[in-house]
């Protein structure tokens, strides 16, 4: 279906950002003053307080008198829906919150724009000791294949290696694996251990998601996705699937009874390992107290990876930008800006356990200013992996289709493990069903 839309779809991206190429190619003469935005935004509870805290302080310190209106419009799911039927009815907002892929979509209709004329513009976009002042490669990481930011990325979470380093210390280890091989010994040696009540520890939980997938590929050195097709029977690629099979096949590894089971299981000693969003800090701990710890010994890493492909994957919940007219797209804009000024991002941090863009922001973070304080040491580890300009910023494929083939990714795993198929007949498979999607 999208694919008969798309030449429509070009079309109309061509009319629309025709009528508005005067807000993007020369910013000088607009006046954003007196304006107000309309975002629709998916945040609930701490998120939600934190965002409308930031929008009653921008609302009422810009110079221009803007006024941003944040209308909470439940999850993800609901607001694709809402913006596919608003696009038909015409009845838009100014910034809607999504990821990459659904700007992606909703720009096949002209319903999403470019950013980076915004960044570079002389006059409203970031100095260069603002660019200078994000996460290193990040908004690169957030472009599509043609270059386009779609998307502007306020707040992500990052995913990263959890281990229980008691268990490891029992293992002989003092520290977690930076080397593929060292993983592979110590969760085969983990899955022959007996724990000290007798339990049986069981090597390395698999799961089907197809983040952690894309995060191994990585870490052996390559995407997913190479610009203009997916790459599933790459070498890399081979080498994730037969080491999920090898794992699974020879009892290093697991299928957890059931969803985030495996944070149980790793605060019970039952695994080392356990791949985590940081946004699960919370939870992770939460689970060690559960389990009777007192001073939980958890660890914060990259993946284990191959010489030279040290990784850091991010999952950006962004800002996309609507069309509308120069002066509402400028307010829009000075809008994002303001999100990823330190002080913004300090106060969202610190409000929500998310990161934002700005290596100044992170800096500005203390305990005392932590909305958890006994995660915080956590988050201050990912935060120094985020910023190390020789660990590489990942994002995944910043296309239409990356939600289908999300799902094909989770049944591929499921064929290689559970299902005892051969890893080149089911990369083939994948692949041509992620290109045909």
């Amino acid at each position: 279906m999208r694919k008969v839309v798309l030449m429509f779809g070009l079309l109309l991206v061509t009319v629309l950002f025709t009528s508005v190429a005067f807000a993007q190619d020369d910013l000088s003469t607009v006046d954003p003053s007196g304006q107000t935005i309309v975002y629709w935004h998916q945040f609930t509870s701490a998120q939600a307080e934190t965002m409308t805290a930031l929008v009653d302080r921008f609302n009422s310190t810009n110079e221009y008198g803007i006024t941003v209106e944040a209308l909470p419009q439940g999850n993800y799911n609901d607001i694709r829906e809402l913006m596919n039927a608003s696009i038909i009815s015409g009845e838009l907002p100014n910034l809607v919150a999504g990821y990459g892929n659904d700007a992606a979509s909703y720009a096949l209709d002209g319903a999403a724009l470019d950013l980076m004329p915004y960044v570079n513009d002389p006059t409203w976009g970031l100095t260069e000791e603002q660019q200078a002042d994000l996460v290193p490669g990040f908004l690169d990481a957030n472009k599509t294949p043609a270059g386009e930011l779609l998307v502007w990325p306020h707040q992500f979470s990052a995913q990263v290696m959890i281990s229980n380093l008691g268990l490891l210390s029992a293992l002989g280890y003092d520290a977690p694996p930076t080397s593929i091989d060292e993983f592979r010994e110590i969760v085969c040696a983990s899955a022959e251990y007996t724990g000290p009540n007798g339990e049986d520890v069981q090597g390395f939980p698999i799961t089907t998601d197809a983040s952690a997938f894309e995060s191994w590929v990585a870490s052996f050195g390559g995407r997913i996705f190479d610009g203009t097709q997916y790459q599933f029977t790459s070498e890399p690629v081979i080498q994730v699937l037969t080491l999920y099979k090898e794992l699974y096949d020879s009892g290093c590894a697991y299928i957890p009874a059931e969803r985030f089971s495996e944070q149980t299981d790793l605060a019970l000693g039952l695994t080392p390992f356990n791949v985590s969003s940081t946004a699960g800090f919370t939870f992770i701990y939460q689970a060690f107290v559960d389990a009777g710890s007192t001073d939980p010994q958890i660890g914060v890493s990259t993946f284990p990876h191959t010489e030279g492909n040290e990784i850091i994957q991010v999952f950006v919940p962004s800002i996309a930008m609507v069309p509308s007219t120069p002066e509402q797209q400028l307010a829009s804009w000075i809008f994002l800006k303001f999100l990823t000024e330190p002080e913004s991002g300090a106060q969202w941090s610190g409000g929500t356990g998310y990161f934002n863009p700005s290596v100044s922001a992170g800096e500005m973070l203390t305990a005392d200013t932590f909305a958890n304080a006994t995660i915080f040491p956590y988050f201050e580890t990912a935060n120094s992996i985020l910023n190390n300009p020789d660990i590489t910023v990942y994002n995944g494929p910043q296309v239409v289709s990356y939600g289908t083939v999300r799902g094909l990714v989770s049944e591929a795993i499921a064929a290689v493990t559970s299902n005892g198929q051969d890893v080149m007949e089911v990369a083939e498979q994948l692949n041509a069903d992620a290109n045909a999607s």
